[in-house]
């Protein structure tokens, strides 16, 4: 089988979970036969460097594909750029059996959307997604900017990943049961991590009265709740000094590290050498220190299941440890180590240091048989093997992976029959044929027919360029009607439309021919979707590439993150849900549009190509905005949706607070103008 990895950290620059997880994985699959590539962006690569570490293919690559055009984060780009690697592999040596991704950053986001938009080199790709500790759990709890741009975009890129992966592998009950009621709905199979133990020393160590804490100084992984309890211990006498050894990390509440706030709270237990903060150490050095500690202290107010717990039981050391992780499902409490209540942990710690010599050798033993019976390799490829088969001949789903689903599905449909493609027009004689010398290229089997709406053009030359339109395109019908704006403008051409199929394009705009087969494919193959879009490539006065985003609540009612003003609908759909609100004369109409069809069940995906070209003019409708008639014209939004704007009114209330007004958002994978340069 040939199985691909996709991860953001792998040995030997990188320690920790992930990476421990896809090394350890790798080297499981390629010892059971199979053909192994792991892929992993490193800057400090020269292009695309190859290596075989152990029979395993590592592929490190440092170029990210989408350049300054594209206005796009880091976390965001790096998820593009791994889907853009993964299809020049494809197209060089073919599809893998199976690709394989962390969830943590919204890693195989693209890789996914891609899928699901039936690109044609990874529609049939199977993927699946194995979680760690996503950002969007983890960010709460450690008190983070949870909605803060781009921190709030990067938890819904995961929450995609996790919903549009043919099969999600949770390491315990617990996080997949915290995935369920983020995610309701969600199928979660439990597959231990695969460990392999370190061989038993020739000759005991003795044990140092020392506490042991390793992992990252981390408001969810409880270093403060271990210091508050341990502090009264040993205001009271109790004399076991505690070793933190991690990376730092940012306490957010108050601007500063972990280690400062460490330093600042606790500063004369530090002077008596009660607290020592040690940075990341050599594997060598931290096997040393675990097989000296006399207990090791794992404090987490969530964890999936950490490998510092096998690391530490495989060891034989005696751990005290929270329940509140997948670290309950491992340890038999009082057997093979102690589990408690976060508000115990005091409590615990000092019961375990004061059991004697043999019972605590005793425990240590215990701990690392039972380490050993919960990481069996051979048992834990097989399970994965087994769910691997059970989707590999699954009929491809019919149902787009929506975050939030709604309860409220659109009337049925036809969706075979004519593309309409409905252009309005008011003085752009300048501009129409470009327009409709693009659509003349849409590739012949696709049916479609034209429909220019003149909204009352009142220039000569606008109005010679459509007599002349009118004799050159055949296809092509052209109604005039008095001014009345845009949105009526669309509406009168969606009235007159005979297509299955509605497309809207300005008079000075174009697109790529491939867009309209894509988008009616997708229609075509999904019973949940009523609208797709796609990139913007801007041209004329700017040259930029705008990504957009499937369009889901909240966020989306928040700040349009798709290309509303050249989608390609379900006629149906947009007749009874979508039509365009004349009251929006200042612009929006497109935006208030998409907002209301979503409150009626209908929803709509973007393919992330830059099919639309968007022509930008200094004298264009949407160059009038200003913040005065985008504040109206939001207000005026809210109002005309109220129901789905009260059912997600604390989420967008938060965004807002975290942001600042939507109309200085540029991309939800970017922070905000008052958050640069942070």
């Amino acid at each position: 089988m040939k199985y691909w990895l996709l991860t953001t950290e792998y040995p030997p620059f990188f320690g920790g979970g992930i990476a421990a997880y896809t090394e350890l994985t790798a080297r499981m699959l390629y010892n059971h036969g199979h053909y192994v590539r792991v892929f992993i962006y490193d800057k400090e690569a020269h292009g695309i460097q190859e290596t075989i570490s152990q029979g395993v293919l590592v592929t490190r690559f440092s170029q990210l594909t989408a350049d300054s055009r594209h206005i796009m984060g880091f976390v965001a780009n790096l998820s593009y750029s791994y889907a853009d690697i993964i299809a020049q592999y494809i197209n060089k040596e073919g599809p893998p059996d199976i690709i394989e991704s962390q969830e943590y950053l919204g890693l195989p986001y693209f890789l996914l959307q891609r899928k699901w938009t039936l690109d044609p080199v990874m529609a049939q790709l199977r993927v699946i997604v194995t979680a760690h500790n996503p950002k969007f759990l983890l960010d709460p709890i450690d008190r983070a900017a949870t909605y803060q741009l781009p921190d709030y975009w990067i938890g819904e890129m995961e929450r995609f990943s996790l919903r549009a992966a043919d099969a999600v592998i949770s390491p315990s009950a617990f996080l997949k049961e915290a995935l369920k009621t983020a995610l309701p709905g969600l199928e979660v199979a439990v597959i231990a991590n695969p460990y392999e133990l370190p061989e038993e020393p020739s000759t005991t160590i003795p044990r140092e009265p020392r506490l042991l804490y390793v992992g990252r100084l981390q408001y969810f992984k409880g270093v403060l709740d271990l210091l508050e309890q341990v502090a009264p211990l040993w205001d009271r006498g109790f004399k076991w000094p505690l070793d933190l050894v991690g990376k730092d990390t940012s306490f957010y509440l108050k601007n500063k590290t972990f280690a400062e706030e460490i330093h600042s709270r606790y500063a004369s237990y530090i002077k008596q050498g009660l607290i020592s903060i040690h940075p990341q150490i050599p594997p060598n050095e931290l096997d040393r220190i675990y097989r000296r500690a006399g207990l090791v202290v794992i404090p987490s107010r969530f964890d999936n299941l950490p490998y510092v717990l096998l690391e530490a039981m495989s060891r034989e050391c005696v751990v005290v440890a929270t329940g509140t992780g997948g670290q309950q499902e491992v340890i038999v409490d009082k057997q093979s180590g102690f589990v408690c209540q976060p508000g115990e942990l005091g409590e615990s710690i000092e019961k375990a240091s004061r059991q004697s010599i043999e019972a605590s050798r005793s425990m240590g033993k215990k701990a690392r048989e039972r380490a050993a019976q919960w990481t069996q390799p051979d048992a834990i490829y097989r399970q994965k093997m087994a769910l691997v088969q059970s989707h590999q001949e699954d009929p491809s789903p019919t149902i787009f992976p929506l975050i939030r689903p709604r309860s409220r599905p659109p009337v049925a449909t036809s969706k075979s029959g004519l593309l309409s493609i409905v252009v309005p027009y008011y003085n752009l004689g300048s501009y129409i044929f470009d327009t409709l010398d693009s659509l003349m290229k849409v590739p012949p089997h696709i049916r479609k027919e034209i429909i220019v709406v003149d909204d009352g053009s009142t220039e000569g030359v606008s109005i010679a360029a459509l007599r002349k339109a009118a004799r050159t395109y055949p296809e092509t019908t052209i109604y005039r009607t008095a001014n009345q704006g845009l949105a009526q403008a669309r509406n009168f051409g969606a009235s007159k439309a005979s297509g299955t199929f509605l497309a809207f394009l300005d008079a000075d705009d174009t697109i790529d021919p491939p867009y309209y087969a894509r988008a009616i494919q997708i229609l075509q193959y999904y019973d949940n979707l009523s609208f797709i879009g796609c990139w913007a490539q801007y041209f004329g006065a700017d040259r930029h590439i705008w990504p957009t985003w499937n369009p889901e609540p909240p966020y989306a009612l928040f700040h349009n993150p798709l290309n509303t003003s050249a989608l390609v609908y379900l006629r149906d759909h947009f007749l009874s849900y979508g039509q365009n609100d004349p009251e929006m004369e200042y612009g929006m109409e497109d935006y208030e549009s998409m907002i209301r069809m979503m409150d009626h069940g209908c929803y709509g995906a973007s393919i992330p190509e830059p099919y639309f070209h968007y022509r930008v003019r200094h004298a264009s409708m949407s160059r009038a905005f200003n913040p005065a008639n985008q504040q109206y014209l939001y207000r005026l939004i809210v109002q005309k949706n109220p129901s789905i704007y009260a059912e997600y009114a604390q989420d967008l209330l938060f965004l807002l607070n975290a942001n600042g007004p939507q109309f200085l958002i540029d991309s939800p994978s970017v922070p905000p103008p008052a958050h640069r340069g942070r």
